[in-house]
């Protein structure tokens, strides 16, 4: 392999890993209550944790009962003192299975990355 091939082969990598990262959406890393979680107690906030800071305008999240009704407060947003992460208030909840609903927006690259999960409270 002559030199100029092998440059550009490594240049080209490099671009790569460089690049990488900004290709990045937000990844949920965390949540609590935790996805799948059975609860005894009904939680009184929602906090979700991603692997990179988020936009605050545009990321947020809702929480549903098993009726698709929005049983969250509304106030589900970024905190201003840790941007990788959303949290917001909940109405008091009866047992059953709820379902948290998430848009977050990277603050970078404005990637978007939506997801759900469940918990549950026990009766």
């Amino acid at each position: 392999m002559n030199l100029c091939r092998w440059i550009g082969i490594v240049a080209g990598l490099c671009a790569l890993i460089v690049a990488a990262p900004a290709l990045a959406h937000p990844k949920l890393v965390k949540a609590q209550p935790a996805k799948g979680a059975i609860l005894r107690k009904a939680p009184t906030k929602i906090q979700l944790w991603f692997h990179e800071e988020l936009d605050t305008k545009g990321s947020n999240f809702t929480v549903l009962n098993q009726k698709k009704e929005q049983v969250d407060k509304g106030d589900g947003k970024v905190n201003l003192d840790d941007r990788t992460m959303m949290e917001g208030s909940v109405h008091p909840l009866p047992p059953g299975v709820y379902t948290v609903k998430w848009k977050a927006i990277a603050d970078d690259d404005k990637g978007v990355t939506q997801g759900a999960f469940t918990f549950r409270i026990r009766e």
